[in-house]
């Protein structure tokens, strides 16, 4: 009667090797799945960030303001006092330009997005009018590459006007019709796009 027979060291290393070429398949996959996953969620974020600015003009939102007493209206005031206004009220009002979302392709500000209350009606981001500022992704690597139609920098504002809303990108500059932002993961260089048509008020990303 003969004994069972064991595997061979040659054997136990060929088996060896062809689990750890397996398991590093398994984990590039893993990574590069993980890495789209967050670059779609980015991209969804960034379409919520423009809804919610569409949707506080559609609402007619008001916010805090400053108006000095010849009724323009100027910087925002978070704290509706009277004192960050320097000789003008804090009011809360809706602003006359409606609200709207700026994006810029350049370091270090291109992981950014400002909401932004249009208050001189400019149709444009000015100092003093940021409401609101978040990343574009809570993962480092992923930022926004490019931005049509740009301004010089290049930079992207999409503003919301009460109130059906109509759609102004960068104050009606150019005939575009539709925005785009591009967003990109660093480590993959895979991309993903943030549409708003300016006609029908549709936000998009693919």
């Amino acid at each position: 009667m003969s004994r069972p027979r064991g595997f061979t060291i040659i054997e136990m290393l060929i088996s060896m090797g062809i689990f750890a070429v397996i398991t590093g398949l398994v984990m590039a996959n893993f990574r590069v799945g993980s890495q789209g996953d967050e670059l779609r969620s980015s991209s969804q974020l960034v379409a919520s960030a423009i809804r919610r600015m569409q949707t506080a003009a559609l609402a007619g939102q008001t916010t805090h303001f400053c108006r000095d007493a010849e009724g323009h209206d100027g910087q925002v005031c978070p704290t509706g006092s009277d004192s960050e206004c320097a000789g003008g009220a804090c009011v809360n009002d809706t602003p006359r330009g409606g609200y709207g979302i700026h994006f810029e392709a350049f370091e270090p500000n291109d992981r950014a997005m400002v909401a932004f209350a249009d208050t001189n009606g400019d149709g444009l981001y000015q100092a003093g009018e940021e409401i609101r500022r978040d990343n574009v992704s809570p993962n480092i690597y992923v930022s926004v590459i490019s931005v049509a139609p740009a301004l010089p920098g290049p930079a992207l504002d999409i503003v919301f006007v009460p109130p059906r809303p109509s759609v102004k990108f960068n104050n009606g500059a150019t005939a575009d019709l539709v925005a785009t932002i591009v967003l990109r993961h660093r480590s993959t260089m895979l991309t993903k796009e943030v549409t708003v048509n300016s006609i029908s008020g549709r936000i998009s990303a693919d």
